[in-house]
């Protein structure tokens, strides 16, 4: 890079990333929570189950963000547009789902569910992500996890995603122009 504006700069150093750059495109997207408490745990979790370069969305509500039911028309649309440029331009073969205990987005989206309730409706909804997933990507693999804390550790507990969403919450996803 040539511009005069940022090689001329008396100011500190850029910052340097101890990473190199590969040109290589992930084969996997791993959709979780934007609280940026779980950060440091989803990326050791990804970088050690997942893949050391995994494409990586991150949202409020996570795999919430599939269902326009459930986070919103506007959210759900986004959301499809990214999705579209991953199937369409990386090399994707596998999406991985978090979601995480205590989620603020559920709660206050749910402010009348108690603790059991709101992570019953986070695993359906989990759910309901992969088989919209798998209905709209067949040749996607899909995985699905729930991260809780035990002795101040995060866990990553797969959950079958196979199982049918509870039908309360099986709403088909609607087709975005």
């Amino acid at each position: 890079m040539t511009d005069p504006d940022v090689t001329s700069n008396p100011g500190p150093p850029a910052f340097v990333a101890r990473s190199k750059w590969s040109p290589d495109r992930p084969e996997t997207l791993v959709v979780c929570c934007s609280d940026g408490r779980w950060h440091a745990p989803i990326h050791e979790f990804v970088e050690h189950a997942v893949s050391e370069r995994a494409d990586l969305f991150a949202v409020p509500g996570g795999p919430a963000v599939f269902d326009p039911w459930n986070s919103s028309f506007d959210d759900c649309r986004v959301f499809d547009s990214a999705m579209q440029l991953f199937a369409e331009h990386h090399d994707l073969h596998s999406l991985w789902l978090i979601q995480h205990e205590g989620c603020s987005y559920y709660r206050l989206k749910h402010p009348q569910l108690d603790a059991a309730a709101l992570a019953e409706r986070q695993i359906a909804d989990l759910r309901r992500a992969a088989e919209v997933s798998r209905a709209k990507y067949p040749g996607l693999a899909v995985r699905g996890f729930l991260a809780t804390l035990r002795d101040g550790h995060a866990w990553f507990i797969e959950v079958d995603t196979t199982v049918p969403a509870r039908s309360g919450f099986a709403i088909a996803l609607p087709a975005f122009p």
